[in-house]
């Protein structure tokens, strides 16, 4: 014969719950607050650059930052311009704009998830899309071009 238990009483079934599903939440909280999560590095690697080092295909050098080595036979291109070095130069091209626009509430800047890399003319470019932050919502403004070997500057949208 099996002996008789008492079911728990209403109040430590939600205490526990309770205890449970907090535990749930702080651990998701404390994960997503201090976990490092570095877009443009996850974007790079989304382009096929690696985490770490260099990667060497078809006369291309691929490095974790971001540059890249063009190397056919004797002749080596280099473009020095970095992602993060990009997307700052990008950020102060924009510094003068967003002056005029804090008046207003508004801010213009590059998306770092939308980072991606262009060839145009001959010229290679770190290409960012521009967001207009206007408080509430963030909406489309065009994109901002980064020659990969001067830094030069050109944007296409809202801006020029």
């Amino acid at each position: 014969m099996y002996a008789h238990r008492s079911s728990p009483s209403f109040s430590k079934v939600v205490l526990r719950l309770f205890a449970v599903v907090s535990l749930i939440f702080l651990a998701y909280f404390s994960y997503s607050t201090f976990a490092e999560h570095d877009e443009i590095k996850e974007r790079l690697y989304e382009l096929g650059y690696p985490t770490e080092g260099f990667i060497f295909t078809n006369g291309t050098i691929r490095w974790a930052d971001g540059h890249l080595t063009i190397v056919q036979g004797a002749y080596v291109e280099d473009y020095s311009i970095t992602a993060e070095q990009a997307y700052e130069i990008a950020r102060n091209y924009l510094a003068s704009y967003n002056e005029k626009l804090k008046e207003y509430d508004y801010k213009i800047y590059p998306d770092k998830k939308t980072l991606t890399e262009k060839e145009k003319n001959g010229q290679r470019y770190w290409v960012f899309e521009l967001k207009l932050d206007t408080g509430g919502s963030k909406l489309f403004a065009g994109f901002i071009w980064v020659n990969r070997k001067t830094g030069a500057v050109s944007v296409k949208g809202l801006l020029g």
